[in-house]
């Protein structure tokens, strides 16, 4: 079973609250799944954004392939870069989680996160410096920033961090801006550290 989104990457707007699940007539669980889905299937669709999904879903194919294709150069940018402790992708991290359900010529998706080297003294001037749009949402046309954890676990910093999580990781979205343009970007807040 798949279960997804539609507000994020698949509409690109952010503005249509949307989701799908997806159950595999060929799984040996179909019958059960697709039954239990339909026990508790609500349809609370607005006709409003059903129309848009049918807009919005024309382009995309074409615009993931290309935030793939930018998310992947800027994680290696970040990756290269002597400020970035740990850039956190799918490449990097989960390749072979990846490889085995990967369609050819796809990519590792639009986000990526990093923490950067001395953490405490330049994470928050990294990001005040940083010329993105500052937001949690994931899948706009338009790249986005924000201070994860932060915002996700504010009240429990010290459990998160012995998860693993550090308080400051960044988290980036990547939209349909310039490779060139977004490093560009990076790169200048970079060179405030």
């Amino acid at each position: 079973m798949l279960v997804t989104s539609l507000t994020k990457y698949f509409t690109g707007a952010g503005d249509v609250l949307a989701g799908a699940a997806i159950v595999n007539p060929q799984s040996p669980w179909f019958e059960r799944l697709r039954d239990a889905v339909d026990r508790e299937y609500e349809d609370v669709l607005w006709g409003g954004d059903a129309l848009l999904l049918t807009r919005y879903c024309e382009d995309f194919p074409a615009r993931v392939q290309q935030i793939n294709r930018t998310a992947e150069q800027l994680a290696e940018f970040c990756r290269s870069h002597p400020a970035v402790a740990e850039v956190y992708y799918p490449k990097y991290c989960t390749a072979g989680n990846y490889a085995a359900v990967q369609r050819e010529g796809a990519g590792y998706g639009g986000l990526f996160s990093l923490v950067l080297r001395d953490p405490e003294r330049t994470t928050q001037r990294f990001f005040d410096s940083l010329q993105f749009c500052k937001g949690p949402n994931l899948g706009t046309y338009f790249s986005l920033c924000c201070p994860f954890t932060l915002l996700a676990h504010f009240q429990e910093l010290e459990w998160a961090e012995g998860c693993g999580v550090s308080r400051y990781l960044l988290r980036f979205s990547v939209g349909l801006e310039s490779p060139s343009d977004l490093i560009g970007r990076l790169a200048r807040a970079l060179v405030e550290l």
